[in-house]
């Protein structure tokens, strides 16, 4: 039982911290260390994400319940560190204006 920890604690240990942001036309976007995914496709059992770079290979399979079942693929392109800070302040803005104007 030790090493299925010590695997597991590794397999965490690499897999990214996932969240989610809404799209300008408020679709949802995967984030993945700093990489956006846009909804490809969704069945019962699973979600298929792709990289919001086109013509980038990367691809995420997450479960029914958005966790992390698999990442594939290479990025093509740097992460969007700065992209994503403007849009998380974007949907702060949003919220606290209609929050603060029901």
């Amino acid at each position: 039982t030790e090493a299925f920890v010590i695997l597991t604690s590794e397999i965490q240990a690499k897999s990214p911290a996932i969240s989610f942001i809404n799209s300008n036309k408020g679709k949802p976007l995967l984030v993945a260390d700093d990489y956006t995914f846009k909804l490809n496709k969704a069945t019962i059992t699973a979600k298929y994400w792709i990289c919001t770079i086109k013509d980038c290979a990367a691809k995420v399979q997450t479960d029914s319940n958005n966790g992390l079942m698999k990442s594939v693929g290479n990025h093509s392109h740097l992460p969007e560190e700065e992209k994503l800070e403007v849009r998380e302040a974007c949907e702060k803005i949003t919220f606290f204006k209609n929050f603060s104007h029901p």
